[in-house]
């Protein structure tokens, strides 16, 4: 996620702060300190950061139950609405879904009733309608907070922790995309009660209402694409049009090719196969940083994907989104037989789409 700054890893899972929880912090510290003074605008930042601790717990906890279920997240990202977990791909069973689901609400009750425990009767259980001021105050907010966020994320309003179990319900006694489309109607039919109610009454509510509507709609989008690329081979959407370059060749030659012509990515071939691919953003960062005079080897990236020709076309889109690549390479038996990229899968989808009289537009989101 861009703005976002690289704290480091826990339990080998990448996390960062994104620079508008900074802002969040700084904005809290100045409205505190010229109320107040400065000892409870530093109370309250701590408060913030508190929080924002049984937030990212919360995040490792979704991670972790995902992990054992062979699915591994690869950032977690604190933003100011709170904790964004990017996964490589969610569990589609039900059983899967659910326990992944539930274990974060159930992560904050764990962390209230430990606190409880601990401090709960010098401190007692308060939800906060302003900062906490003193100790006793701070624990006992942060007790209820826990509280309220394990109850907020069950609602059932998609794609929040409540709504992944409703698709999860659903998707015992319905195929999953039909699942899905309901969980999202009731997920965005609550975003908007949230937007409205917040534009009245409080404005962190609205915004993440609008977070919820455009988040649900975004994931509906990719559960429709996927079923419909299940099962169709790789190489029904690849590009066999493709011109391969030479690790030698100059930089000042691709240009030509990329100037007069519609590709975008070019598969490196050496002596023994495939050595990398020739994306378009390394051919632009080339030319800004290295010149023309460089062979294609130094901007290449060696780090290429391929896959195999009969490989379905639905786990191509994953690996691509996965992976954070704009293209991959289609081989059969060691040779390269054509290209396929994010742009590719759309076109083909819009194609698939027409012939099932599927509106491809409220699906890819281009309207």
């Amino acid at each position: 996620m861009r703005w976002s700054v690289n704290i480091g890893r826990i339990f080998g899972i990448r996390f960062r702060i994104h620079i508008t929880f900074f802002l969040l912090l700084l904005f809290v510290f100045v409205s505190v300190l010229n109320q107040r003074g400065f000892g409870p605008a530093l109370t309250a930042t701590l408060f913030i950061c508190a929080v924002f601790v049984c937030v990212l717990i919360h995040e490792v906890g979704h991670s972790l139950i995902a992990r054992r279920f062979g699915k591994e997240a690869k950032s977690i990202t604190l933003l100011p609405i709170g904790g964004v977990a990017v996964m490589e791909e969610m569990p589609e069973k039900p059983a899967q879904e659910i326990a992944m689901s539930i274990i974060g609400p159930f992560i904050n009750l764990v962390i209230a009733g430990v606190l409880y425990v601990l401090v709960g009767r010098w401190a007692g259980v308060d939800v906060p309608s302003s900062f906490p001021e003193s100790s006793r105050q701070f624990l006992a907010a942060l007790i209820g907070v826990n509280i309220v966020l394990a109850i907020f994320n069950l609602i059932p309003a998609f794609p929040m922790d409540g709504g992944r179990v409703l698709r999860g319900i659903l998707a015992t006694r319905m195929d999953y995309v039909t699942a899905t489309s309901v969980a999202v109607a009731v997920g965005q039919a609550l975003a908007i009660f949230f937007i409205f109610f917040g534009i009245f009454f409080n404005w962190w509510l609205a915004l993440i209402g609008l977070f919820l509507y455009l988040g649900a709609g975004s994931e509906k989008q990719q559960v429709i694409l996927r079923s419909l690329l299940h099962q169709i081979p790789a190489h029904e959407a690849m590009a066999t049009e493709v011109h391969t370059l030479k690790p030698d060749e100059l930089m000042s030659g691709v240009l030509e090719y990329f100037h007069h012509g519609c590709q975008n990515d070019f598969p490196v071939i050496g002596e023994n196969g495939v050595k990398g691919i020739l994306t378009r953003d390394r051919i632009l960062a080339s030319i800004h940083e290295k010149g023309l005079e460089v062979p294609v080897s130094e901007v290449m990236d060696s780090d290429f994907a391929s896959v195999d020709a009969r490989a379905p076309l639905d786990e191509v889109y994953k690996r691509l989104l996965a992976s954070g690549k704009t293209a991959i390479a289609v081989v059969d038996r060691g040779q390269v037989k054509g290209m396929i990229c994010l742009d590719g899968i759309s076109r083909y989808f819009m194609v698939k789409a027409a012939m099932k009289g599927i509106d491809a537009d409220d699906v890819l989101g281009t309207r």
